[in-house]
């Protein structure tokens, strides 16, 4: 009777903890419109910098439970999150950012780990009471919560690889379009800007950011070498290496633009090749496994009647 009911409060916590994760509460809308309120009643007069005021008045729309439970959590997810990923914030930071996690932040993002955990230890217990075993439950606790654990680790990773391919395949493009650019007489960040204007993809979004650092007051040398020292794409690294170096020595990077989009065209097809041939090897792996003993079985049947004369 007491595990039953141990058991029912157990499943009816997980179910909320699906149905929060699935259909997420919404956002009290005050907290979301203040900061621009505020931002709009400095501009008014109030004696406030625009910046200072946003900062004072972001806010905390959690709920009161949320306060006080909330920093518990962040500690406990930054305790696990340094066992699975071994990462201080700011290189989880340029993790997430090179996996394109742009609106996830490195709290949120062990926050998430947490939740998982949570959820991989819960289903260990309940399968473990549905077996009625203590030695199954800590089994079970132990691979659905490390699982649980490290799936966010393995979605970013998969992220980050899908973002490295789609940076390869767009970067030698890139290059070529700001030659052609820097060749009708544009300047270096005008035809930058001209080009990631009109492009869409990693490349550009980034390229983007950099040309925003420009238009503020940033060095241009300064702004491609944090791209350059931030992403994890050599061929990306390269492009803002040729860029950040134009910056400083000045002339036109036109003819080294075209040779780098040219050599990394070459390296894509290349890339593609030995790709093509390891997938022509794993296709003759099942054709071995399958046609080579019904092979051997024909070869083997007509043995007998070979070396002893007697028909199979």
């Amino acid at each position: 009777m007491t595990a039953g009911f141990v058991a029912a409060i157990v499943a009816a916590g997980f179910a909320v903890l699906v149905t929060r994760a699935i259909v997420p509460p919404r956002r009290p809308l005050g907290g979301r419109v203040l900061p621009y309120a505020a931002l709009s009643r400095s501009r008014l007069g109030t004696g406030h910098m625009d910046i200072s005021v946003v900062a004072l008045t972001g806010g905390d729309d959690r709920t009161p439970i949320g306060r006080v439970v909330g920093p518990l959590l962040d500690r406990v997810a930054g305790h696990l999150g340094q066992l699975v990923d071994a990462a201080d914030h700011e290189t989880l930071e340029r993790r997430l950012r090179n996996a394109g996690y742009t609106d996830t932040d490195p709290s949120q993002y062990r926050i998430r780990q947490l939740a998982h955990a949570i959820g991989g230890l819960t289903v260990g217990v309940v399968l473990g009471l549905v077996f009625g075993s203590v030695w199954l439950s800590t089994l079970f606790m132990a691979c659905f919560g490390f699982y649980g654990a490290t799936i966010e680790r393995g979605r970013l990773s998969s992220a980050t690889e899908r973002r490295a391919e789609s940076m390869r395949s767009e970067v030698y493009t890139i290059a070529q379009l700001i030659a052609v650019r820097l060749r009708t007489g544009s300047g270096p960040v005008d035809a930058v800007g001209s080009v990631c204007g009109r492009a869409t993809g990693p490349v550009a979004v980034e390229l983007t950011e950099a040309v925003s650092w420009i238009s503020s007051g940033t060095p241009a040398q300064k702004a491609y070498d944090r791209l350059a020292e931030a992403t994890e794409e050599p061929a990306a690294a390269r492009l803002y290496r040729l860029l950040a170096a134009s910056a400083t020595t000045g002339g036109d990077i036109s003819s080294s633009l075209l040779s780098v989009a040219e050599d990394l065209r070459l390296e894509r097809k290349q890339d593609i090749a030995r790709r093509a041939v390891k997938r022509r090897t794993a296709m003759l792996v099942p054709l071995l496994l399958f046609i080579t003993p019904v092979m051997i079985l024909f070869v083997a049947a007509a043995l007998p009647s070979l070396v002893f004369g007697v028909a199979p």
